[in-house]
């Protein structure tokens, strides 16, 4: 981690303290404006059946591990190697603040992401483009999926829509994963990215240093990302594993509360919770994402009351929220340690 002042540091703890506890309080209003929906969910919870509420525990461990084999793959593939176990944490790490904060949450969980692997020796450049071809195969595993659903649902023009939108963009990174690869690619791109650097340098004085030769050095590392395709495959498996294990939570949750698998149109169902996910406008996506689930579990036959019941167990199984406050204060009490050491 670069030096910093202990004027600035003391401004980023404020600002990351300021940050939990506006996530605090806008997780307690929202829980508060639901306590009716929330209320009616618990009383389903007297005759659940616990062997299915214990699959939906362990799908979506499945589903985080899967996830971090992904993140593993690709770092692999940019020279970096990390433990499972540091995987694993930084997912659920991650994945809470993308969560929890409205709107900004998949940014400000992506530069997490970045700063902790560049903590544990990663090159900055490449954990950015590790992560980008991440995004990528995840959104297009997702795509296949909800194309899959559309075309259960009878309505396949909107599965090649999704499918076609999803492959232009692995199509585009793909162009440039190559591109870095060739001399000839990483000249045209050195350009582009040098006058990048100069306006950075003029916006905020950052980095330091020739902006030609940075581009050069930027992406000359960058051309060592190594991507080839049974690496791509891999991490494309573990992106569907991520997305379908999730989707057997859903499915565990149903089946916990008594209800009826809605098998047919299940796919379709999971997707509109997890569109309503990416444009929350509140943290966990309270009132937004369990209302949109409880909508399409009801339109897909379910009784509300086994639908509110369903989601809302649904719902806590995916906040993870005691292993994502267990690793944060594992997490503060050994940098509080190394603090003191120095």
């Amino acid at each position: 981690m670069p030096n910093r002042s202990p004027a600035r540091r003391r401004l980023w703890a404020a600002i990351r303290a300021g940050a939990i506890v506006a996530i605090v309080v806008g997780s307690a209003v929202a829980v508060y404006a639901e306590r009716s929906m929330i209320g009616s969910g618990l009383t389903s919870f007297r005759h659940s059946n616990v062997g299915w509420v214990v699959a939906g525990f362990g799908a979506e461990c499945v589903s985080m591990a899967a996830f971090a084999l992904l993140q593993g793959r690709l770092l692999r593939a940019a020279g970096t190697r990390l433990t499972f176990g540091s995987l694993l944490a930084i997912a659920y790490t991650g994945n809470a603040v993308a969560l929890a904060v409205p709107v900004a949450g998949s940014g400000l969980a992506a530069a997490y992401t970045q700063r902790r692997f560049r903590a544990r020796g990663a090159d900055a450049a490449a954990v950015s483009l590790a992560l980008l071809v991440a995004g990528v195969i995840s959104t297009l595993a997702f795509a296949v999926m909800v194309a899959i659903g559309a075309v259960q649902s009878g309505n396949p023009a909107a599965a090649v829509a999704g499918l076609l939108t999803s492959v232009c963009c692995a199509a585009a990174a793909g162009v440039l994963v190559v591109a870095l690869h060739l001399p000839q690619g990483r000249a045209r791109l050195r350009p582009p990215v040098a006058y990048a650097i100069r306006l950075s340098q003029r916006l905020v004085h950052r980095p330091a240093g020739d902006p030609a030769a940075i581009a050069s050095g930027l992406l000359q590392r960058l051309g060592a990302f190594n991507l080839g395709l049974p690496a791509i495959a891999v991490a494309f498996w573990c992106a569907v594993i991520n997305w379908v294990a999730d989707l057997g939570c859903l499915a565990a949750a149903v089946a916990a509360i008594g209800g009826s698998v809605p098998w047919g149109k299940l796919l379709l169902v999971w997707s509109a919770g997890a569109a309503a996910a990416s444009f929350s406008p509140t943290p966990y996506g309270l009132g937004i994402v369990d209302i949109a689930l409880i909508t399409a579990l009801s339109r897909a036959g379910l009784r509300s009351p086994d639908a509110v019941g369903a989601v809302l167990l649904y719902r806590i199984i995916t906040f993870k929220i005691a292993v994502t406050l267990a690793w944060i204060a594992y997490r503060y009490i050994a940098d509080r340690a190394r603090r003191v050491a120095l």
